[in-house]
């Protein structure tokens, strides 16, 4: 004769374990899933990176947004701006000193105070180059993209050429002063 008395008892501990295991791995499988939607994005929209995590890549949402972005963009160019005219700033420095050598048979009291304005003017590019290459770095450590860091990178080099020649000015600067004196 059966024994029907176990068999429902097996048959509930079978659909218990089944259960289990199928709320165990759905949740995994529905977080897999990354939606691609034709709509266009907005200014608050967060920008997605791949994180490699433990030799898998995984798409992850970053703290950068479009606008944030956008906004980083135009202070590259603001900076590149003030970079340029700084640049024409110590093209006419250097004018005026190769001017101060041909006229060095002049008084020498407005050589004087001639170079005495030169060494301000130096002294302003240099605070200005400082704020500038403060600001570089600042965008640097908050930049996230590889095409901002490249551009960060050439605005860099732009500002240690500008700082070598506005040393090498300065030195100008100094050589006159001793030929004044």
């Amino acid at each position: 004769m059966r024994n029907f008395s176990k068999l429902p008892a097996t048959l509930f501990a079978t659909g218990m374990a089944a259960l289990l295991l199928g709320s165990m791995v759905l949740p995994n499988t529905a977080q897999a899933g990354v939606e691609l939607s034709s709509d266009h994005p907005s200014y608050s929209d967060k920008l997605a990176a791949v994180h490699n995590s433990f030799g898998k890549d995984v798409v992850v949402r970053s703290d950068f947004s479009i606008d944030g972005m956008e906004k980083l963009q135009s202070t590259v160019k603001s900076n590149s701006v003030e970079i340029e005219t700084l640049k024409k700033t110590i093209k006419d420095q250097a004018r005026l000193i190769e001017e101060l050598k041909r006229n060095n048979g002049s008084s020498s009291s407005s050589n004087a105070s001639e170079l005495s304005d030169l060494k301000r003017t130096v002294r302003e590019q240099e605070s200005d180059l400082k704020n500038l290459r403060k600001q570089l770095d600042d965008l640097k450590r908050s930049a996230g993209s590889s095409s901002s860091a490249s551009d960060l990178s050439s605005l860099k080099r732009e500002v240690s050429d500008q700082d070598r020649a506005l040393d090498q000015l300065k030195r100008t600067v100094e050589e006159l002063s001793r030929k004044v004196k």
